[in-house]
């Protein structure tokens, strides 16, 4: 079955999707899902693709319709379900980071969460997902490969925050969309914060995964986004401290890691502006 969505944001996380979501939320020609994150194609696809259509505004005059999921870039099959159900003319949007930055980042999310409380030397080995996602060559290409060169956009987070308007224009050429310069580029989402309970926000998150299940990331949509349970859980300060210091040890084991990848993510990325100028 080929469903009417033709974009999506497949990753990475830590990489914008939030602030990303908030504008193309606000563009006229964009139709997005109540929840930010359906996790449709790697989580929930069991539900079926009448559920999923059932997320979306019903009969959207929208020229793009599609979700913003940091987590379909790291799965194959998510993926490959992906490129089987969307049709031939869709769109997909990855954002990249400097690998180490978003490595911290994730961590100090995890911090933030209750789902980790060592230091960060001690969080790469526990936490491996926060090294793995920041493997941008590998995952780019692995999407390249299942959805076509020609369809997955790859954005620098970089450009995000030196330029929030040239980042928006380039979304928009991605997409096919006109540059709307009326729309809230500027608009700082998702700050740095601290758990003002790590338990009590972990006991939340998984009681939201159990909502999502029961099949209504709507309602965890609403209750994220409100500000009044933003000001209960979080304050302002930034996760910061010695825990979040790197040794120079593990920068440099992290580096050898990185190095090739981000090689790989130059070639992929530079193969794909080599064949649009042919």
């Amino acid at each position: 079955m080929t469903l009417p969505i033709n974009f999506l944001y497949l990753g990475g996380d830590k990489c914008g999707s939030t602030w990303l979501h908030h504008v193309l939320s606000q563009h006229p020609d964009v139709a997005l899902p109540k929840a930010k994150e359906l996790f449709y194609f790697d989580r929930f696809y069991d539900k079926g693709a009448g559920w999923y259509q059932r997320q979306f505004p019903k009969a959207p005059r929208a020229r793009m319709i599609g979700e913003i999921c940091h987590d379909y870039l790291y799965s194959e099959t998510a993926l490959r379900r992906i490129a089987r159900d969307l049709p031939e003319t869709s769109r997909f949007l990855i954002t990249t980071r400097a690998p180490l930055d978003r490595t911290l980042s994730h961590y100090k999310y995890l911090l933030k969460i209750g789902r980790t409380s060592v230091a960060f030397d001690d969080a790469v080995t526990q936490h491996p997902q926060i090294v793995e996602h920041s493997l941008f060559g590998k995952y780019v290409s692995l999407a390249q490969s299942l959805l076509g060169r020609d369809r997955v956009h790859v954005l620098p987070y970089e450009l995000l925050r030196a330029d929030p308007v040239a980042f928006g224009k380039a979304v928009s050429e991605a997409l096919g969309l006109p540059f709307l310069p009326d729309l809230p580029y500027q608009d700082r989402v998702l700050e740095a914060q601290s758990a003002r309970s790590p338990s009590l926000v972990r006991v939340l998150r998984n009681a939201g995964w159990a909502i999502r299940a029961f099949g209504a990331p709507g309602v965890v949509q609403r209750v994220k986004s409100n500000p009044l349970t933003a000001r209960m859980l979080y304050s302002k300060d930034p996760v910061s401290g010695e825990a979040a210091q790197i040794s120079d040890d593990v920068k440099a084991q992290l580096e050898q890691v990185f190095a090739p990848d981000q090689a790989r993510l130059a070639e992929a990325v530079r193969q794909k502006a080599y064949k649009a100028a042919s």
